[in-house]
C-alpha cells in the first residue's frame, strides 16, 4: 500500500488519541491491518525489464507518494493548529515505520532482519488475493479520500 494511506489512518489516529506513543503504536498497527487487505500495488514495476529500471520507477513513485503524504500532514496540521505535534508526527513515524524497516532490509541487505521482511511479505499476503493496479491506485485513492473526510 501506498504511504498516503497509511498517513491518512495515521492522522485520523491523531484526532482520538491525545499521547504521541500511544498514538505511534496505534498507527503502527494500523499499518499491519491496512497491509493485510489486498491493494494492487504488489506489481508496481513489473512492467519494466531490468532491475535497474524497476528500481528507479519505484523510487519515482515513492517520492511523489511521500511528497504527497507530507503535504497531507502539513494541511491537517495547519488546519488543525492547537493539534499537539508531536503527537501527528509520531503517529505518522509509526505509520511509515513498517515500510521505512521493509525497504532499508531490503536496500541495505541487512540478514539479521530478513524475518520482518518475510513477516511484513507475509502479512501482504495473508488473504492470498491479488488484483491490477487499475484497481489498485482508484481503490487507494478512494480509501484516503474518505479518511482525509472523516478526519479533516
Amino acid at each position: 500500500m501506498f504511504i498516503t494511506p497509511h498517513t491518512s489512518v495515521a492522522l485520523w489516529i491523531t484526532t482520538r488519541v491525545a499521547d504521541p506513543v500511544t498514538a505511534f503504536f496505534f498507527a503502527l498497527l494500523s499499518h499491519f491491518v491496512l497491509d493485510i487487505i489486498p491493494h494492487g500495488d504488489e506489481g508496481l514495476a513489473s512492467h519494466k525489464e531490468t532491475e535497474k529500471e524497476k528500481r528507479l520507477y519505484l523510487m519515482k513513485t515513492a517520492s511523489i507518494d511521500i511528497v504527497l503524504a507530507i503535504l497531507l500532514m502539513y494541511l491537517f496540521i495547519i488546519k488543525n493548529p492547537s493539534f499537539n505535534n508531536w503527537i501527528v508526527f509520531s503517529a505518522v513515524f509509526g505509520a511509515w515505520l513498517p515500510d521505512l524497516a521493509w525497504i532499508s532490509i531490503d536496500t541495505f541487505k541487512i540478514k539479521s532482519l530478513t524475518w520482518y521482511a518475510r513477516l511484513h511479505h507475509r502479512i501482504h499476503d495473508l488473504i492470498g488475493y491479488h488484483y491490477s493496479i487499475v484497481y489498485g491506485v482508484p481503490i487507494q485513492i478512494i480509501f484516503t479520500l474518505f479518511v482525509i473526510k472523516i478526519t479533516f
